[in-house]
């Protein structure tokens, strides 16, 4: 199939697809290692809510965009593939690793649309109380940030794991 593709357009979409990825693994790595411990060392608890409410806010928009774009121009170079035999047909090593590197990246869009849909909301709920002066349950705000730790950690750690599997379609094919 490569050859039908013009070669200008597989460039364009590995060039995307490596701009996602430096976006999204560079932010996620930045904020788990440096920005978070940085963050909770320095910064008093109200200014902390505030800055990682916002932080959230900011990063999780740009997170989906990534992740969009690495999708799409994922799915464009796998198919432009000579190892790719079709949808599902896992009768290489190239296939082997491509689809438990898709198998990886699904639990990541889970442990994502998690954060965006259940800890985020929560989080901007319990700011918005303690914005109108209402009393907020600590335990429950503590219960949101070990939940969105534990999930920068998690992706973290399985986007260590899309990269070997990258690496080892990519030396076998």
């Amino acid at each position: 199939m490569i050859g039908l593709m013009p070669t200008w357009v597989l460039s364009i979409s590995y060039w995307l697809h490596m701009i996602a990825t430096v976006i999204w693994l560079g932010g996620l790595s930045t904020i788990a290692l440096f920005v978070l411990p940085f963050i909770h060392k320095t910064i008093d608890p109200d200014d902390r809510e505030r800055l990682l409410s916002g932080l959230q806010s900011f990063l999780n928009p740009i997170g989906w965009s990534c992740l969009f774009i690495l999708i799409g121009t994922g799915m464009f170079q796998m198919s432009a593939h000579p190892s790719y035999q079709g949808f599902l047909a896992i009768d290489n090593a190239w296939a082997v690793a491509l689809f438990i590197k898709h198998i990886i990246i699904v639990l990541m869009v889970v442990a994502m649309g998690f954060m965006t849909w259940f800890v985020i909301p929560g989080l901007k709920r319990l700011a918005l109380k303690q914005k109108l002066g209402k009393d907020i349950n600590l335990s429950e705000l503590m219960k949101y940030r070990k939940q969105e730790k534990i999930i920068l950690w998690v992706n973290l750690i399985l986007a260590f794991f899309v990269l070997i599997f990258t690496a080892w379609a990519r030396a076998v094919s």
